[in-house]
């Protein structure tokens, strides 16, 4: 019986420092620098996405009619100010163009 609640004891014991142990405590200075460098991960990756359209837009241009191209010279145009509205935002460390 005494083996059986030592090892319970030691069960819950390291049960306790597991979930204990699983959680990592920051400070308000920690979690702002960690918010801005996700901030700024999720800046690139927009900023990826519209390159990578920019450039589909603009292969898939060379085979439309004449107002296809035109549509997709606006295109190109508004993904490049959201593209150079994301870069500004980097540099400045401010919030990414697309805001909800």
């Amino acid at each position: 019986m005494v083996i059986f609640l030592v090892g319970t004891l030691v069960g819950v014991g390291v049960a306790v420092a597991a979930i204990l142990g699983a959680f990592k405590v920051q400070t308000k200075e920690s979690w702002k620098e960690e918010e801005a460098r996700m901030n700024t991960m999720h800046t690139f990756a927009r900023m990826s996405l519209a390159e990578n359209a920019r450039l589909r837009v603009s292969l898939a241009a060379g085979e439309m009619t004449e107002e296809g191209k035109r549509v997709a010279a606006m295109t190109m145009a508004a993904l490049h100010a959201v593209s150079a509205a994301a870069s500004k935002a980097i540099l400045e460390g401010g919030p990414g163009p697309v805001t909800s």
